[in-house]
């Protein structure tokens, strides 16, 4: 595999890893995120609202 593809692909996991992690923290806390069946264009309000709450509760950013 070239350099560059490895380079790529390391900067894409770092990515990844952080929306992966911030998922799994959401999910952990709120249960209502585990096995939502909201509308698809809503369910970005109801995360939104939910890393509010994370934020002020922990004081901190996800």
């Amino acid at each position: 595999m070239p350099d560059e593809q490895r380079k790529h692909n390391r900067i894409h996991n770092a990515l990844r890893a952080v929306g992966e992690r911030a998922n799994a923290l959401l999910k952990g806390t709120f249960r209502l995120l585990r096995n939502i069946t909201v509308d698809p264009r809503k369910i970005g309000l109801v995360t939104k609202a939910a890393l509010a709450i994370l934020r002020t509760e922990h004081r901190r950013n996800v």
